[in-house]
């Protein structure tokens, strides 16, 4: 197999667990799925050889917490109930298999369209090994919004996926930026120039839930910040989009007219939060809280301003 890069790897993973769940196949049934899989087996192998399937096996439990069973000469999928490890991972379970499933049809590559993840899938197996291993992580991340890069040492606690990319959320234990120490902080994956599980050990704090870190907010920043309640008032073609997919789960539809209606959210208002409200521009008016409301006005006029001079001046 040419490929052997930790990306391609942890898509092969994903690929046996997700085909031995499908429907319980056998060794054979294992191999011509294999056969038949252009995207993955780029060497066009009529099977995948023993040692090498065990060593997926072993690799794929580890990673995704879960067994591998043969019953019967037939592979399965044991889950335990009380798998946090699997209920994180079933997530990327299934976006690897969409996404290999559709790459596999190539007879309909130019009607099936596919938004891309940026390429954080490298670090995946890393990070997923420190979080089972409950080693602490030695990276070095590039942000955004700074010139040089940070070093931090982080104890890994969770991974989150939000508009096509991955995120790490963990402990900051050490860093060249010196206010992020003792804090949770949440690290793009696709901007982790590197990233390598050390030797140390940590605990997870008592009864960690990712989902109550995230309940509150949309999307991954502003952990821990003042919840507040949040009015809007949508014009009725958009709210029909909002009610197919709310913004948050605590999404209520207040009163519905005619023309418009208003929605109302409990949460931590945060940048993803009100980008989402950018997006309805006109279409959308914020009731509630006032300073909220008085932001959305001050940047309607300032919009209204650059549209008011002359095209391309200062």
């Amino acid at each position: 197999m040419a490929k052997s890069n930790n990306a391609h790897l942890f898509r092969c993973y994903a690929w046996l667990v997700n085909t031995i769940d499908d429907f319980n196949p056998t060794r054979d049934e294992i191999n011509r799925r294999w056969a038949n899989n252009r995207e993955l087996n780029d060497d066009k192998e009529d099977k995948i050889v023993e040692s090498r399937f065990h060593r997926w096996r072993r690799e794929a439990e580890e990673i995704f917490g879960l067994e591998i069973e043969c019953v019967n000469g037939r592979y399965c999928i044991h889950k335990p109930d009380d798998s946090r490890q699997y209920k994180l991972c079933r997530q990327m379970l299934n976006a690897f298999a969409v996404n290999d499933i559709i790459k596999g049809n190539k007879a309909l590559d130019k009607q099936i369209l596919l938004e891309d993840v940026p390429s954080g899938q490298t670090h995946l197996t890393t990070i997923l090994s420190a979080m089972r291993n409950h080693h602490t992580l030695r990276m070095i991340h590039q942000s955004f919004w700074r010139n040089e890069p940070t070093y931090p040492t982080v104890e890994p606690y969770s991974l989150k996926m939000f508009r096509q990319r991955w995120y790490l959320l963990a402990k900051v234990l050490d860093n060249s930026k010196k206010d992020d120490i003792g804090k949770l902080r949440t690290y793009g994956l696709d901007r982790i120039v590197s990233a390598v599980e050390t030797d140390d050990s940590y605990a997870m704090p008592d009864n960690f839930e990712a989902n109550n870190i995230f309940a509150n907010l949309m999307g991954i920043s502003g952990i821990g910040n003042k919840i507040e309640k949040v009015k809007i008032v949508v014009e009725e073609e958009q709210a029909k989009y909002l009610r197919t997919l709310p913004l948050h789960h605590s999404q209520k539809e207040v009163w519905t007219g005619d023309w418009e209606s208003e929605f109302e959210y409990k949460l931590i208002v945060n940048e993803e939060f009100m980008r989402e409200l950018r997006a309805y521009g006109p279409s959308l008016e914020v009731l509630e809280p006032e300073w909220l409301r008085e932001e959305f006005r001050k940047e309607a006029e300032r919009t209204l301003r650059a549209y008011k001079k002359t095209k391309g001046k200062n």
